[in-house]
């Protein structure tokens, strides 16, 4: 008797062992690898990475008659967005792939005049198109002007979406900025928000004859809707601009706006920030004070959007994005700054832009890739480390985020 029972046991162990080999078998097993591969196609950002790692993408630079389209491929859902130039993600257990498209738009010029403000010849930029659905005011920060502005690469990318968009486009300065003279005393060329009134306070002054003057030239009329762009100080002057004359929406870049109209202005607004902040006027508590604000204005039923810009990698042909210098220059700076130290193993810049300038100015010939630069090209290079950094800079990663929100609100 005891035979036959060992007998059965066994044959059922080898039943039960052949049948969980079996159900073993159909099981699929996990990949071998945790990194998978990333291909960017017309753009940057190609590699492997480990599941789980934040992946960001980049279009090639668009032309000057070209903005960004979309980003296409078969996990588009993947995507923060699908209509920005930079876009990231989080990587998943596959091989997965992403093209970016370029779309042509009109070309068109800006117009440049002095045109006379309340007391003086005010330097204006200004573009009006055919059937324009709006006017956007766009604002320079502290201590720039309106040359500075149109100058200014991020701004360009911003001002191309908005003219193929149709919205007509007036840019001019601060009043300190015209005259050169800091008329308040604070050390800085920057607008008036007080008193707030179009009479007194002469910027306002300023905005009110400048769009009459195009009023009365038949180039636009007072039925078109108005919005305001700013960015840092012009953020802060685009939420007093928009109370004052009652704006469509307001847009500010790098600007938390104040506590005491974000209590009773009405008018939609857009923050902006940048996560990595170092300015004094801003900073991780104005990044904050922003978000509490967009809370606040959302509280009290008034639209409102809060977007932070994160810092993102360098990818060696980032500074040639605005042109001012070759590939294989862009490539030889990125390779020098790595070798230096500055750009970790994952492609980020190390702390911020100042701790490259200071070791650059004790020595020079250290750096013989950047010292071989022109002053424009060496403005490049720092202004995409501050915006790969994400630090105090107007940036276009938002640009259709902005548009949107200048024709819909929060619709």
């Amino acid at each position: 008797m005891k035979t036959i029972v060992t007998t059965i046991l066994s044959a059922f162990v080898l039943l039960l062992a052949s049948s969980c080999k079996k159900n073993q078998d159909n099981i699929v097993q996990p990949a071998s690898s945790d990194s998978f591969n990333v291909v960017v196609n017309n753009g940057y950002g190609s590699g492997k990475y480990k599941v789980g790692d934040t992946v960001h993408i980049f279009s090639v630079a668009s032309g000057t008659n070209q903005t960004f389209g979309v980003w296409s491929g078969s996990d588009i859902n993947l995507l923060n967005v699908s209509n920005e130039w930079h876009a990231w993600f989080k990587m998943p257990a596959k091989d997965i792939s992403f093209t970016g498209r370029l779309q042509n738009v009109q070309p068109f010029n800006l117009q440049y005049e002095q045109i006379m403000g309340k007391n003086r010849l005010k330097p204006v930029y200004y573009y009006f198109p055919a059937g324009h659905k709006g006017i956007v005011y766009l604002l320079h920060g502290t201590n720039g002007s309106a040359a500075d502005l149109v100058a200014g690469y991020e701004w360009q990318q911003l001002i191309k979406d908005l003219a193929s968009d149709k919205f007509a486009i007036i840019v001019t300065e601060a009043e300190e900025s015209t005259t050169g003279v800091d008329a308040n005393g604070d050390g800085k060329l920057r607008w008036s928000q007080l008193p707030a009134d179009t009479i007194n306070n002469i910027e306002y002054a300023n905005i009110r004859i400048l769009t009459d003057t195009f009023y009365n030239r038949g180039y636009t009329d007072a039925s078109k809707l108005k919005y305001s762009i700013g960015m840092s100080d012009g953020g802060f002057f685009s939420a007093g601009l928009s109370y004052i004359f009652n704006f469509k929406s307001s847009v500010q870049y790098c600007a938390q706006g104040g506590d005491n109209l974000v209590q009773v202005t009405t008018i939609p607004t857009q923050f902006c920030m940048a996560a990595n902040d170092d300015n004094p006027s801003v900073g991780a508590a104005g990044n904050a004070t922003a978000l509490s604000n967009f809370q606040a204005l959302t509280n009290r039923g008034i639209c409102s959007k809060y977007f932070i810009n994160p810092r993102s990698p360098i990818y060696p042909e980032r500074f040639a994005r605005s042109g001012t210098m070759s590939t294989t220059q862009s490539t030889a700076a990125f390779t020098e700054l790595k070798s230096k130290g500055f750009i970790d193993s994952k492609n980020y810049f190390i702390g911020y832009s100042d701790s490259f300038t200071s070791a650059y100015t004790s020595n020079p010939s250290g750096f013989p890739v950047f010292n071989g630069l022109t002053t424009a090209q060496k403005q490049a290079v720092l202004a995409e480390i501050n915006l790969s950094v994400a630090d105090h800079h107007m940036y276009s990663d938002l640009n259709r985020a902005t548009v949107k929100f200048l024709n819909t609100q929060c619709l």
